[in-house]
């Protein structure tokens, strides 16, 4: 176990003797907002599906909730484009040189739409890649157009730049260099977000160039997978972050943080308790909360948990001093995150896990049928298949849904597929569990025999916190940040009874005789 004077200390060494304080002034914490990837990934067909497609239409409405919702006013302040927003044909202007947005899904151009974003008090996300092209296949800011991209962004208003890979590795070293160089030299504070350590060195965050990332100007780095709306996905993010937890802390703090990515809140994928898992470590972890859900669509209890001061307080507590899981190891069915704060206060997350495993697809073929009963559907919208093309067996097109269901259950490999009911054009896929994406134009069938199924003994749990574990001692006031209330005083120990499977307490602690409140400010 790590105490949390070591890592306070571990982490004042690596500044100063590597040198890798903020290479500029900006996200002195952790960058909140909203992006659209989670849920509206690249569906451009505006003519078919307009409320959710790639558009300025999009992007006006989630400003708007997000303005509306009061998500600003307790910091949730971008509005994150993600891909597919550029203008492929040709791929930049054959006068300037210079990126373009599609002109028919953002007709009034993408410093008109920032002005908006602005006028509405939020910031305003962009996306491009080091790389050809981006992920999607558009437009993009390799090789060397890192300069004329950023004085491009500059000229829009642009505040926050994430910068994806998706092409040769080998471009990335210096790639990145000059984008955080260009971006320094456009004249305007833009938040530098690079995904460039995702794909490299195989998640081994042990060997990791930190301080090459912190020195290129990043103020926020992508480290592993893409989170996708499920719990599979998610606890994945939160063991990689607990394992690799004393290689990451010395290279989190003000001006350049560990991005675990998008918050599933909302998003209608995960369970309650998860979501609060969820907002618990990353807010540890020191993590941006930025938002992958429909904004026009976010239940009462996930706002609550959005919009929790306390929890809110810890992710953005000044000291910047990232968290650690305690517990030894992942597989451990109950654990114990903790982070120190500014004033003294320690954020602890009791996490129960619980070691039951998932009951993975059996794919029993005498199941799958034409009949409803023998499928989920999934409408407004459909998952996509796990590993993005390769999880996809095949497309068809002009079909009845009878036939992609019978073709679908001659398939051994075929777990679902994604149906257009206009066209009977769609994709069949070898797996259905990641990512809702949002869209009118399909509907998803999923094989119920595919569907993998959660364990029978799902318990509750009692996690014990003993206080000297986080070096507090004496009288220690223990806080509850979902219940946003004080419990009371306790000598020793603290023990959080029935936590739900998957679910988290989350509690402040300090010292009673500390002047300040256990409370947020």
């Amino acid at each position: 176990m790590m105490s949390a004077i070591f890592c306070t200390i571990l982490y004042m060494l690596v500044i100063l003797f590597t040198g890798v304080a903020s290479r500029n002034s900006l996200a002195k914490t952790p960058p909140m907002g909203w992006m659209s990837w989670e849920l509206f990934r690249c569906d451009v067909d505006c003519s078919t599906d307009p409320d959710n497609c790639i558009s300025e239409t999009l992007y006006k409405a989630q400003t708007d909730a997000l303005h509306k919702n009061k998500y600003i006013e307790l910091g949730y302040t971008g509005i994150h484009m993600d891909d597919c927003w550029e203008e492929k044909n040709p791929p930049r202007d054959p006068n300037t040189g210079r990126l373009r947005p599609n002109s028919t899904r953002f007709p009034s151009g993408l410093k008109a739409l920032g002005d908006y974003i602005h006028a509405k008090g939020a910031t305003f996300g962009l996306y491009t890649a080091e790389s050809p092209t981006t992920c999607g296949g558009y437009p993009a800011s390799a090789p060397n157009h890192e300069k004329i991209d950023a004085e491009t962004f500059a000229s829009w208003g642009v505040d926050y730049l994430k910068v994806d890979g998706c092409g040769p590795k080998d471009y990335y070293k210096g790639g990145y260099k000059a984008m955080g160089e260009a971006l320094e030299e456009s004249g305007r504070d833009i938040v530098y977000s690079c995904s460039w350590p995702a794909y490299i060195n195989n998640g081994n965050e042990t060997i990791q160039p930190f301080n090459e990332f912190i020195m290129d100007g990043c103020n926020l780095w992508r480290n592993w997978h893409d989170i996708q709306c499920n719990w599979q996905s998610l606890s994945s993010i939160i063991d990689h972050w607990g394992d690799y937890g004393s290689s990451l802390v010395p290279y989190a703090g003000p001006g350049h943080w560990h991005d675990m990515d998008m918050l599933l809140i909302g998003g209608h994928c995960i369970s309650e308790d998860e979501e609060r898992t969820q907002m618990a470590i990353w807010a540890i972890s020191a993590a941006p909360l930025i938002m992958g859900n429909d904004l026009r669509n976010v239940s009462v209890n996930s706002k609550n948990i959005l919009l929790n001061k306390d929890a809110i307080a810890v992710n953005q507590d000044a000291l910047g001093q990232m968290g650690l899981r305690l517990t030894k190891t992942a597989d451990a069915p109950t654990q114990i995150w903790a982070r120190n704060l500014e004033n003294g206060d320690v954020a602890v997350a009791l996490y129960n896990k619980d070691s039951a495993k998932t009951i993975e697809p059996p794919f029993d073929n005498s199941t799958c049928g034409t009949q409803q009963l023998q499928w989920v559907e999934t409408t407004d919208g459909y998952y996509e298949a796990c590993g993005g093309a390769k999880g996809n067996i095949g497309s068809f097109e002009g079909k009845s849904l009878k036939e992609v269901q019978s073709e679908c259950c001659d398939n051994v490999e075929c777990a679902g597929f994604s149906f257009n009911p206009k066209s009977g054009d769609g994709f069949y896929k070898n797996n259905a569990n990641c990512g809702v994406t949002k869209s009118n134009m399909y509907i998803g069938y999923t094989r119920k025999s595919a569907i993998p199924i959660p364990p029978s003994n799902r318990t509750t749990a009692d996690i014990t916190i003993t206080f000297s574990d986080v070096h507090l001692y004496g009288k220690i006031q223990v806080y509850d940040i979902w219940q946003q209330q004080l419990i009371g005083t306790f000598y020793n120990s603290y023990t959080s009874k029935n936590i739900p499977y998957h679910g988290t307490s989350f509690l402040r602690l300090s010292s009673s005789s500390a002047s300040s409140s256990s409370s947020s400010k």
